[in-house]
Parts: C-alpha cells; sequence; structure tokens
C-alpha cells in the first residue's frame, strides 16, 4: 500500500474502535496515542512492527511513518487519540526531533490517574474535558518513557517532501532527476528514501499511486478509460494496462465492468 501524508482538519480527534483496526502506512504532524482496551493491535512505526495487547499504550510522535494492521481476526476495542501538537502550547517538550525509545508502554507501568483519563475521555465529551484528559495521559507517558534526539530527522523530514510532492504531482511527468531538483537533493539520496524509508522503488511506487488514483475515477465518473489512463498521469495507455494488472490482477477494462455490473445489482 502506497505510504501517505495524512492531513488532520481537527485540532483534538478521538476515535472508538470496536474491532482492530486497518489504516496503510502513512505519516502526519500530529501526536497519535492508541491504548487498548481489550484484544490486540498490531502496528508498525518506523518499519518495526509491534503487538500492542489489551492494556497497553502506543505512542507515535510527529512526522514518524506508522500503519495499522491485521494478522489474524481476532477482535479488538481500543481508542485512538490524534492531537494537534500545538494545543499543548508549552506544557510539554516539543516532539517534532525527537523519538521515544519505546513506543510502547506496558499496563503494569500505567499509574491510577492515566487509567481513570483513558477510561473517562470519550467522543461526545465537550472539547475541554476531553483535552483535560489528554494532558493527564500524556502527563503520564512523557514521565514514563525515554526520549531521544531522532538522529534520522533530515531523512524522515525529506521522506515527508517525497510523498507529498509525489501526491501533489503524480498525474504529471516526474522522475527521480524532478523530484531530486525540485527538492534540492541528490537524485541517489532520492532513491536511498525509497529503498530505505518507503520500501518501494520509484518506478513502483508512482505506478501504484496512479493506478489507485484510476481505479477511484473508475469508480467515481463515467470517464473512458483512455481518458481515465492520461488524467491518471500515465504515459500510455500500454503502460496503463500493465500497471492496474500488475496490482489489481484484472485489466481496467474489467475492472470497470466489474463495477458496472456492482452498480446495476
Amino acid at each position: 500500500m502506497t505510504p501517505f501524508y495524512e492531513i488532520q482538519p481537527e485540532k483534538l480527534n478521538i476515535i472508538h474502535n470496536k474491532r482492530e483496526l486497518y489504516f496503510p502506512p502513512h505519516i502526519h504532524d500530529n501526536i497519535e496515542i492508541l491504548y487498548v482496551y481489550s484484544g490486540t493491535q498490531h502496528l508498525s512505526i518506523n518499519n518495526i512492527k509491534y503487538m500492542v495487547n489489551a492494556g497497553d499504550i502506543a505512542i507515535i510522535f510527529p512526522n514518524i511513518m506508522h500503519e495499522y494492521y491485521k494478522e489474524d481476526k481476532k477482535s479488538a476495542d481500543e481508542l485512538l487519540i490524534i492531537c494537534d501538537r500545538t494545543i499543548f502550547l508549552n506544557m510539554f517538550p516539543n516532539l517534532t526531533n525527537s523519538i521515544p525509545e519505546n513506543p510502547i508502554i506496558k499496563k503494569n507501568s500505567l499509574n491510577n490517574e492515566a487509567l481513570f483519563a483513558l477510561n473517562g475521555i470519550k467522543t461526545e465529551k465537550p472539547f475541554p474535558i476531553k483535552l483535560g484528559f489528554v494532558y493527564i495521559i500524556m502527563t503520564h507517558i512523557l514521565n514514563t518513557i525515554k526520549i531521544e534526539k531522532n538522529s534520522d530527522i533530515y531523512s524522515e523530514n525529506i521522506t515527508k517532501k517525497i510523498i507529498e510532492y509525489i501526491a501533489k504531482n503524480f498525474t504529471n511527468p516526474i522522475n527521480l532527476d524532478t523530484i531530486a531538483k525540485d527538492l534540492c537533493v541528490s537524485r541517489y539520496y532520492v532513491s536511498h528514501i525509497f529503498s530505505e524509508k518507503i520500501k518501494m522503488n520509484f518506478r513502483n511506487y508512482l505506478g501504484l499511486t496512479r493506478a489507485e488514483y484510476a481505479s477511484k475515477l473508475i469508480r467515481m465518473t463515467n470517464d473512458s478509460l483512455t481518458d481515465i489512463s492520461s488524467n491518471s498521469g500515465f504515459e500510455s495507455y500500454r503502460t496503463f494496462n500493465r500497471t492496474f494488472n500488475s496490482i489489481y490482477g484484472c485489466s481496467p477494462r474489467d475492472y470497470k465492468y466489474t463495477i458496472s455490473k456492482l452498480r446495476k445489482e
């Protein structure tokens, strides 16, 4: 799945999931906190896999790539807190260029105040109450974990910029050279980011981004496949057909036919 840069429209978002969460690789400027009431949540942070069990907390600092995934069909009940770091003003240290030594806090390390806040915070509560609970939770987390300087912050920032750049320009003719030139880095370094951080070469990443956009156009519009190919950035219909087939296991034409049948049912 293509990593992407996520923009959160709200300063504080409280999400209560009744099942194990699946969300593809992404980064954002927010602080993200996961608390599992029961069951298990699988989570990858900076390409390191974790299993967050009942009673555990996971924290993700800003601009760190992460992903929620499933390895089985076990049930889960969990809380997700996504907050803009600016809402804390100067109460906590700036976490932008930092990473936790270990992003997981085990249940036996949680004190009563943190448990009270984790169980008391609700989506429907007024913003000041939710913010108060988040202050308690964050205070406990930062008093429990060890924070270290992110020695890889430069590559993290470049990774974010590359993902944002492709998201804005994938419908245009772009390559490693154009990205390197516009971001003022070397072509070799851009290629290195793809292999080491995104775990996919540039050609496959760009093809996947374009194919996902094309599939959306097929589902949401009545445009011809030729127009969709062009509007998605493919240099030729042949490339569109080959790339789409390799990702979705069928041709764009067959995909469109299947979608049309589902609409009629």
